[in-house]
């Protein structure tokens, strides 16, 4: 049994606490939050044994073998680190960190300590995505010609909101344009040669809406958008030559449509869940079988994922003030 703890009681520490109990060989056992109150009251919620507001207790608790971090962006790296110093495995929420070179850092540190490390890109690992994947590999849809997919919802500017508060690593890209980017490099195999990027700030210096559009080594195009203050389509689209595949909420998504001519074929995960469970399952499966990382969510796919958003921000022009 894999013994779990939460740094950060907040709202996406809730989605991971009501996933667990229903993964195999995974147990959540405590919790640590700066707020003792809320640590106590997110313990109590989730029948957690323990929970602290000193992190260094938290990390010296010999009954915790992993860490889920769910901090907002700009602590990612922080405690990442002391996570890696106390032996302790990570799964640390996106964006791993707030660019490459810090990510380069963290997974330098947990190789030199033979800790394992994954960012948690839950998305590679639902049943919906890979079934969309295997039709491509089945050539359903013949040569990929076009991939498009949006993240973007509204929400009200405020600069004391992780969203818009740029000295938390706020705004579009690295909250959700994360999803598509990384769902057109998984559905490709590869990273692209060419990005090319626009995007509108916010009135607290953030990145308000971008649109990020890849090409691929073979020709493929991918246009990507991703938004904190407009609902966009949500919706991924793989177009090839005899067909297309269509995932509604590709980043959580529980059903897929394969399109060929007038015939549908529709796949569904009959899962109830939010579809976290995957992703802490496969920490769980990493962890039994003693390897350091994922094979799916590699250490490579976190750094070019990184590099990639790197280069967006460049060409928009988003720089954190930390930086």
């Amino acid at each position: 049994m894999i013994r779990w703890g939460i740094i950060a009681p907040g709202t996406i520490a809730n989605a991971f606490a009501k996933e667990i109990n229903n993964t195999e060989n995974g147990v959540l056992t405590a919790v640590f939050g700066r707020n003792e109150e809320k640590a106590k009251a997110f313990a109590e919620k989730y029948s957690i044994e323990k929970y602290y507001s000193d992190i260094d207790k938290f990390l010296e608790d010999k009954d915790i073998d992993a860490v889920y971090i769910a901090t907002p962006h700009n602590y990612h790296m922080e405690y990442a680190k002391k996570c890696i110093e106390a032996k302790k495995s990570v799964l640390c929420e996106k964006p791993f960190s707030y660019n490459y070179k810090t990510s380069k850092e963290v997974l330098n540190l947990a190789k030199e300590n033979n800790v394992f490390i994954m960012e948690a890109l839950w998305t590679l690992f639902l049943p919906t995505v890979n079934k969309a994947k295997k039709w491509i590999q089945e050539g359903k849809i013949g040569k990929i010609k076009l991939i498009t997919a949006s993240f973007g919802f509204e929400s009200e500017e405020n600069i004391n909101s992780r969203l818009y508060n740029p000295s938390l690593a706020g705004g579009a890209l690295l909250d959700v344009g994360i999803y598509p980017i990384l769902f057109s490099n998984y559905i490709k195999d590869s990273f692209p040669k060419e990005i090319k990027a626009v995007g509108n700030f916010t009135g607290t210096k953030v990145d308000e809406t971008d649109i990020i559009n890849l090409k691929y080594e073979d020709g493929t195009l991918a246009s990507l958008g991703c938004s904190i203050s407009s609902e966009l389509d949500n919706i991924a689209v793989i177009y090839g030559e005899k067909g297309k595949i269509v995932i509604p909420k590709f980043w959580s998504a529980k059903e897929s449509y394969l399109y060929l001519g007038d015939e549908v074929e529709k796949y569904v995960d009959s899962y109830k869940g939010e579809g976290y469970k995957y992703q802490i399952e496969e920490v769980n499966k990493c962890l039994k079988n003693r390897v350091l990382e994922s094979d799916v969510a590699s250490h490579n796919i976190t750094l070019k994922l990184a590099e990639i958003m790197d280069e967006v921000r460049r060409q928009i022009g988003l720089i954190y003030p930390f930086e």
